[in-house]
């Protein structure tokens, strides 16, 4: 493992660039549920309740499939 002894190691970079991309992977397939839900009319609905997520919460998070209130009784 080469290693700068002012840096971070070789495998630490690449956990971390496999981490990003990851990260990146989940973000676009949420999205892209989003889209589906959007092409389906079902967009803004949340899918727990059935009410209007607000818009603010989709401007915020364009993928959020709960209002507010049901994303707090979720999980993580």
């Amino acid at each position: 493992d080469e290693h700068d002894p002012e840096g971070a190691t070789t495998s630490q970079l690449w956990s971390q660039s496999a981490g990003l991309l990851e990260s990146a992977l989940r973000e676009l397939d949420d999205l892209d549920t989003a889209l589906r839900r959007l092409e389906a009319g079902e967009y803004g609905v949340c899918q727990r309740c059935g009410r209007a997520i607000a818009p603010a919460r989709l401007e915020a998070r364009p993928d959020a499939a709960l209002c507010i209130e049901c994303a707090r009784l979720a999980p993580r």
